[in-house]
C-alpha cells in the first residue's frame, strides 16, 4: 500500500503560523536600514551681505523753546484779540438774561402747579380712608405727601407753609364739604393765582 504524500506545505495553509513562529524565535533579527544625512547651507553669509538701512537721528532744533516765543510787536494784537471775545461773550450773557430769568420763572410757576396737584391727591387719598371726608386743617395731609413732608417752594426752596404767597399752595373747605386749592406765583402787586382745584376735579381759572 503506498503512502500519501503531504501536500499541505504545498497547498500554502500552514505558511502563515510557520511564518509567525520564526518572526518570534530570539535570533532572526531585521535588517537595519540607514539614511544619508542632509546637510543645510548656512544662511548666515547671505543674510550678512544684505544692506541695513541706516536710522536718522531726531532733529531736536523744533523743540528749542526759544523758537516758539511770540515776537513783542504780536502780544498788543492778542492782548486785544482776547479782549475783543470777552466783550463779545459778556454782550451775549446779557443780552440773553431776561430770556433766561423768563424760562426760570415759567420752570418755577410748573413746580408750583405741581405741588398743587400733588396737594389734592393726598386729599383724595386722605378721603378714601375717611369715608369721603376731607381734612378743615390742611397739616393732616402732609403725612399723606410724598415722604411724608410738605413740598418744596420752587422760588425760595423752603417747604411750602400753606399760605397765599408767591411759590406755595393753599387749602381751604366749603360748605357740602368740598374743597379748593390754589396756587400761587408772582404778581406785580401781590401774588397771582396760577390755577385752583375744586373738590376732586382739577380746573384752572
Amino acid at each position: 500500500m503506498e503512502e500519501t504524500p503531504d501536500t499541505t506545505a504545498a497547498t500554502g495553509q500552514d505558511a502563515a503560523p510557520v511564518a509567525a513562529d520564526a518572526a518570534r524565535k530570539p535570533g532572526l533579527k531585521l535588517p537595519q536600514v540607514k539614511l544619508p544625512a542632509v546637510k543645510l547651507p548656512s544662511l548666515g553669509p547671505v543674510l550678512a551681505k544684505v544692506p541695513r538701512p541706516a536710522l536718522a537721528k531726531p532733529d531736536l532744533a523744533g523743540l528749542d523753546p526759544r523758537r516758539w516765543r511770540l515776537p513783542k510787536s504780536a502780544l498788543p494784537d492778542l492782548t486785544l484779540a482776547v479782549g475783543a471775545a470777552s466783550l463779545v461773550l459778556s454782550l451775549v450773557y446779557v443780552a440773553l438774561g431776561p430770556a433766561r430769568e423768563q424760562a426760570r420763572m415759567h420752570a418755577a410757576e410748573a413746580t408750583t402747579r405741581n405741588n398743587a396737584a400733588t396737594l389734592q391727591l393726598a386729599a383724595e387719598t386722605y378721603a378714601a380712608g375717611h369715608l369721603g371726608r376731607y381734612p378743615r386743617d390742611v397739616r393732616e395731609l402732609v403725612p399723606y405727601l410724598p415722604e411724608g413732608k410738605a413740598p418744596r417752594n420752587p422760588f425760595n426752596g423752603d417747604p411750602v407753609l400753606f399760605r397765599a404767597a408767591t411759590g406755595e399752595v393753599t387749602w381751604r373747605t366749603q360748605a357740602g364739604g368740598e374743597y379748593v386749592i390754589e396756587a400761587w406765583g408772582p404778581g406785580p402787586a401781590r401774588p397771582r393765582r396760577l390755577v385752583a382745584l375744586h373738590g376732586g376735579a382739577a380746573g384752572a381759572e
